[in-house]
């Protein structure tokens, strides 16, 4: 009965199925699980002879009488019905509701509900909404859902049809009963009856911790599921060369503690028998890069293919400029692959014959952007593919990753996770952190600049460029249709190019060619620009070691994660570094994002700021993710952990559920498409 398509149900039809599908409600099942987005209070009643003017009131009342009729001005209908309470009266108006004589008849006690306004000197009711009394008040009277509406559908209709069917159904229950009893929860059925409508708030806290815990215990299967699936695959066994030591010995630098200790644990990766999943998270500029390509090498090392993957251009031609030096003097060959290159050892060769080399094996390493992703491009023995900010690649492109054979998974990520997330959507992972920067990084100072302190702002900016440095100057999207930031970036360039026209400055949007891309990119690593004009295309992993100052216009608008991964583009270098927020907000000096980011340069205390102010939706893409919550928040560290707990206990037990039918139906219906 729950799969029933919703066109089939009784007060639907053809018609009204049409509006509910807008709202993602196509079986009777979407349209029990439709939750209110929050309760209005309409349990309190006042007598009328209480009432003031402009509050929102709830009286009972008994219909004396009742009289449509058309204004002589605007020609509209006016219905006007005279009700007492015993303490008082008070006409009820209504515009262009003719049918309402057919409802309201005198004698009859209805609820009415709705707001007071004084005409001609006495206080009215205007288009309250009225309910018969009767044994059990739907939409006055009570805690009254409002649900999240599309255009032709009104509350009340909605409100009617969710009621009716929570009457016909008895929803059966998944969760197994030691769990429930050890947590007190409500039975689904009787939380999700109550969440539309509670008899009080308390009854209220109680359906949303039921459904709360489900949302998250049922994340929580879906991901160790997948965890413990894997781990019965076969995967790559390793060598660890004998001269790995005398490689780390030879980099300029000297790994940091958290670095040593990250290669460690993916090098005890590849001793076991089942490809690894594994997230290795760091702040901006802890050396995250360096960590992958000491683990690329120890792999190439053993005849084995790696593929890094990064989600621009701009970003894998740097890191295949990078790995080139590092791999060539053990004479490994590199390829890179992008939809506008194919090169090997950093010759240019044509597509068809690097795809070749791939497939024949004898090349090791292959850096590259999603191009890599393609069909025709076949491996030998791919025994590992690295991800740089897999949030950046799509959920079409993450399913291609998770099928691609049997080799292991290192994700890298510069937006720390907080902890609750950690333990859910990213729960089938290993995670590795580097908490500590390389030697010598300098703090990068950062405030918000007011309007009034723009010119100041530019002089200081200018003095920078005077002393070599060089500057980033981030623009948002401002218009919808300019998706690429073409306008937003060009009008900036324009103006920085009137007020300092003794510098170079530079352009990067989304619309250049990755040719023309590339170029800027070049000339500002070389101090041929001073300045570069940019949108967010910017944001991951571009290195400039001179570039001192990062001004960001708008920053009201981007996200604290964002915000951050801008500002460690600069500090990279030893030159003291500046991050400059501008906001054309007058409230931006108390904009709680931005007082975060002014406040804090500790990536993951970022991340758990952003998460108290945002949720984990917007900012993790847990929509996309294929984990839209709609009750739970990821705030409930406690709640989280004692879910993962439950979920572990029961997949060791039983990996396929299958003394859980019912459970296991519900975990297989939503796909697993996050991409570890």
């Amino acid at each position: 009965m729950l799969k029933t398509p919703v066109e089939q149900l009784y007060l639907v039809g053809p018609a009204r199925a049409k509006l509910f599908k807008k709202l993602g409600i196509l079986t009777l099942e979407d349209l029990l699980f439709y939750f209110p987005r929050a309760h209005h209070d309409l349990s309190k009643f006042s007598e009328i002879k209480d009432l003031k003017m402009g509050e929102m009131v709830n009286i009972k009342a008994k219909i004396l009488e009742v009289k449509t009729f058309r204004t002589k001005v605007r020609r509209f209908t006016l219905t006007q019905a005279l009700v007492e309470d015993g303490t008082d009266s008070i006409v009820c108006i209504w515009f262009n509701q003719p049918f309402l004589t057919k409802i309201l008849k005198p004698h009859e006690e209805f609820v009415f509900s709705g707001k007071t306004v004084v005409a001609k000197n006495k206080l009215q009711l205007q288009n309250p909404v009225y309910e018969p009394v009767k044994t059990e008040q739907i939409h006055t009277s009570r805690l009254v859902p409002l649900y999240s509406l599309t255009s032709s559908l009104t509350q009340k209709q909605l409100r009617s049809i969710i009621k009716t069917y929570l009457d016909k159904v008895v929803l059966p229950d998944y969760l197994p009963s030691d769990i429930m009893r050890k947590e007190k929860l409500f039975s689904e059925d009787r939380a999700v009856k109550t969440f539309h409508f509670p008899d009080d708030y308390a009854s209220l806290k109680m359906a949303q911790n039921r459904l709360a815990f489900d949302e998250i215990f049922q994340t929580q299967l879906r991901v160790l599921k997948y965890k413990f699936q894997r781990q019965q695959k076969n995967s790559f066994q390793v060598k660890i060369p004998d001269n790995l030591n005398e490689k780390i010995a030879s980099l300029p630098f000297q790994l940091t503690a958290g670095q040593t200790q990250a290669l460690t644990v993916i090098l005890e990766d590849f001793d076991k028998s089942f490809p690894a999943n594994r997230l290795l998270e760091g702040d901006v500029g802890s050396g995250k890069t360096i960590v992958a390509a000491l683990a690329l090498w120890v792999l190439a090392r053993n005849n084995l293919q790696c593929v890094l993957l990064s989600p621009t251009e701009v970003l894998a031609t740097q890191h295949y400029q990078t790995l080139l030096k590092f791999f060539e003097e053990d004479g490994i060959n590199v390829a890179l692959l992008t939809s506008t290159q194919s090169r090997i050892n950093n010759n240019p060769v044509t597509k068809a014959t690097l795809i070749s080399q791939i497939k024949s094996g004898t090349i090791p390493i292959i850096i590259g952007t999603h191009a890599l992703l393609e069909k025709q491009v076949k491996f030998k023995k791919l025994a590992m593919i690295v991800i740089d900010e897999q949030h950046r690649f799509g959920v079409e492109q993450r399913s291609i990753l998770k099928s691609m054979s049997n080799a292991h998974l290192l994700t890298m990520s510069a937006t720390p996770i907080p902890r609750t997330l950690a333990l859910t959507l990213y729960g089938d992972l290993d995670l590795s952190i580097l908490k500590e920067l390389p030697a010598g990084r300098l703090k990068i100072v950062t405030k918000i600049v007011a309007e009034e302190n723009r010119a100041k702002a530019y002089k200081f900016i200018s003095d920078q460029i005077e002393s070599g440095r060089q500057v980033f100057v981030i623009c948002p999207l401002i218009e919808e249709s300019d998706k690429l930031g073409v306008k937003s970036a060009t009008s900036e360039h324009k103006k920085l190019s009137d007020l300092f026209p003794q510098f170079q400055i530079g352009l990067l949007h989304g619309k250049l060619k990755p040719a023309q891309k590339e170029s800027a990119m070049q000339d500002f690593k070389d101090n041929k620009l001073q300045i570069l004009v940019a949108t967010s295309v910017i944001e991951v992993g571009v290195d400039v070691p001179n570039a001192s100052v990062m001004m960001i216009e708008g920053a009201e608008r981007f996200g604290l994660a964002q915000l951050h991964q801008f500002r460690g583009r600069v500090g990279r270098g030893e030159h003291k570094s500046y991050c400059f927020l501008f906001s054309d907000d007058p409230q931006a000096l108390s904009n709680p994002r931005l007082k975060a980011i002014e406040e804090n340069s500790n990536g993951f205390e970022l991340a758990e700021k952003d998460l108290q102010i945002r949720g984990s939706g917007d900012l993790y893409g847990t929509k996309q993710s294929g984990y839209d919550f709609k009750i739970a928040t990821l705030n409930n560290l406690d709640l989280v952990e004692r879910t993962r707990g439950y979920a572990e206990e029961l997949l060791y037990q039983d990996l396929n559920l299958n003394h859980y039918p019912l459970l296991k139906q519900k975990i297989e219906a939503k796909p697993l498409v996050h991409l570890e």
